[in-house]
């Protein structure tokens, strides 16, 4: 391939052959730490906020954090070449259709290699005949209701919307641009700049992203943007208003507006399509017409037509209309509008949590000490960390058994010890993650449970059970007296996996009777409850809690993911668990359990 036909590569083309390469080990059963190199090295690549041409002209391929020598070697080999030998290699060993297949839900590398070696299945269309054909029966451990999970998987990967960007890729990205376009020019230039559109309501997957500035030179402004490093093709270039696309492919818009102008464009841009009919329905009925830039009189019973009112924020437009300012993540047209009429609770804020209740170490999936994981919780100014690795039953990770449990809590009393002689409040607390299994009972026995200070109870595997087996399967967990935490409810990874088929709202309602608490998983992937669910559970009469699920100690800085989604659902600090003080979180839990 030549140089010309490299460079159409982008990122996230880039990233999609290193995936591949770890799908196709998975299919061979490679080794995993190989495999897991390749996954890391994908996801790097797809969130890198340079095109990954320009760091590899500049020799800095290493510099890529997680980029080890064997890796970048491999990006040479593709941006220099076009080919990486390993690809091809293996891609001579399997059909690229049945890498494909795994994109399907509940077809894994071992299923994809069975379908592939025993039936000869080759593609997802020819998995989907099969499955129609009753073909797939036949095999060891397949039946009828195989087929049927099967045809549900390729409708849901057929629903999939692919030309959004999960909230986790984008916004790392998008605050890249930002930083890096206020570095490139002189301090002052731009006096307010903000993201606005969907990435501002935090919404779970983006479009495109839009960034809204304020400032007196909107030409140096524009020429500074479409002149930055990670701008891959300009697609429209003006004096206040520019489009550019990153090296992933998500477009970027940017405008300017006059300071007068800020208020009035900062709500327009930010708002839903709904949300703003409604505050412009609002303003109708008092005379006004309203648009990205200001009012102006339409009608007003004591102004001409035609004059004008500018807002320099949001607060001063809302309030102007009677309104309470409406937090950007509600602005979905889901009754704010009539909430802001009655100065609505203020929303959950990042700094009211003080404590983490679920996270993993190196006991089970996670890539820090007990002691590592600590330290990073301190640093943050947590009060309290609970570690909760994954217990056994899990089947593919290992996991924490009574024994293992053993030594944690040693560890823990230990640090606890050392933490209280140098006059510390900081406390670490022993859970566990355990399994749901396929009946609905658990990785470990209620005896070992009992013996923890706070459970988290989570189903990862069978996810595509019927809607009715996996609602039993949960409820039955939930009503357990030993488990305190239901954990990533639904099971869905944003634009990967599709959540379950469970009865949420039965789930929920047994959290409310039993007092088990429903979790908000803050991973970006995850953001499990959803801020839609989140708002349901609270309506129930359930308390929330807001975790990281951090698996190292970087993952500790997830947490705005979490809280931005509990502040989609309308939830205040007094609904979630962990913003309460060691003492009366603690006490919380023990009179739940005693009421179930």
């Amino acid at each position: 391939m030549s140089d010309s036909a490299t460079a159409r590569l982008s990122n996230r083309q880039v990233a999609e052959i290193f995936a591949a390469i770890a799908d196709l080990m998975l299919i061979l059963g490679e080794n995993r730490f190989k495999i897991i190199a390749y996954q890391n090295a994908a996801r790097t690549i797809e969130e890198l906020n340079r095109d990954i041409h320009t760091i590899h002209a500049a020799g800095e391929l290493r510099a890529i954090p997680g980029i080890g020598q064997a890796i970048a070697e491999k990006i040479d080999d593709l941006l220099t070449t076009g080919h990486i030998p390993l690809y091809d290699k293996l891609t001579e060993q399997v059909p690229a259709g049945v890498v494909e297949m795994m994109r399907v839900p509940d077809v894994g590398p071992k299923t994809a290699k069975r379908l592939w070696e025993e039936l000869d299945i080759t593609s997802v269309e020819g998995l989907k005949a099969a499955a129609q054909a009753g073909q797939i029966r036949v095999l060891k451990g397949f039946g009828a209701k195989s087929e049927e999970k099967i045809l549900k998987g390729i409708e849901l990967l057929a629903r999939r919307a692919d030309d959004r960007t999960p909230i986790g890729t984008a916004r790392p990205l998008a605050e890249g641009v930002i930083a890096d376009l206020l570095a490139a020019l002189p301090e002052g230039t731009i006096q307010k700049i903000e993201l606005a559109g969907s990435l501002r309501r935090w919404r779970e997957t983006i479009g495109d992203v839009d960034i809204l500035a304020v400032s007196e030179q909107p030409v140096a402004v524009m020429e500074a943007f479409r002149s930055l490093p990670q701008v891959v093709d300009i697609l429209g270039a003006g004096d206040r208003k520019s489009s550019v696309t990153l090296p992933n492919g998500m477009q970027v818009d940017i405008r300017v507006v006059e300071a007068r102008h800020w208020g009035a464009a900062l709500a327009y841009f930010t708002g839903s399509q709904a949300h703003n009919v409604a505050v412009r329905e609002l303003a109708q009925k008092q005379g006004w017409s309203l648009n990205e830039y200001a009012l102006t009189s339409d009608g007003h019973p004591d102004l001409p037509d035609g004059e004008e009112r500018f807002f320099e924020t949001e607060e001063e437009l809302y309030a102007f209309l009677g309104l309470a300012w409406v937090a950007p993540e509600m602005r979905e047209n889901s009754g704010e509008i009539q909430a802001a009429r009655q100065q609505a609770n203020r929303l959950i804020e990042v700094g009211d949590i003080v404590g983490e209740l679920h996270s993993h170490t190196i006991f089970s999936d996670g890539k820090g000490t007990i002691a590592e994981m600590a330290a990073a919780a301190q640093a943050k100014g947590y009060a309290y960390w609970n570690v909760s690795d994954h217990s056994i039953g899990l089947g593919v990770t290992q996991g924490v058994d009574a024994a293992k449990l053993a030594e944690q809590r040693a560890e823990i009393d230990q640090l606890n010890a050392g933490y209280a002689a140098a006059g510390s409040d900081f406390r670490l607390l022993l859970g566990t993650e355990v399994e749901i299994l396929a009946d609905g009972s658990l990785g470990l026995a209620d005896e070992v449970l009992a013996g923890l200070d706070v459970v988290v109870a989570s189903i990862h595997i069978g996810l595509r059970q019927e809607r009715e087996a996996i609602t039993e399967r949960c409820l039955k967990a939930v009503r357990n007296p030993h488990v305190d935490i239901l954990g990533h409810p639904t099971g869905r990874l944003i634009g990967r996996r599709e959540p379950s088929d469970i009865d949420l709202e039965r789930v929920l309602q047994a959290c409310a009777e039993t007092g088990t608490i429903a979790e908000i998983n803050a991973n970006p992937a995850r953001l499990d409850l959803s801020g839609t669910y989140a708002r349901r559970a609270v309506e129930l009469g359930c308390t929330l809690v807001i975790n990281c699920d951090a698996h190292s100690t970087d993952q500790i800085d997830l947490l705005p993911y979490g809280v931005h989604t509990a502040r989609r659902g309308w939830v205040t600090a007094a609904d979630v668990l962990n913003t309460r003080p060691l003492a009366e979180m603690l006490g919380m839990l023990k009179d739940r359990k005693s009421e179930k």
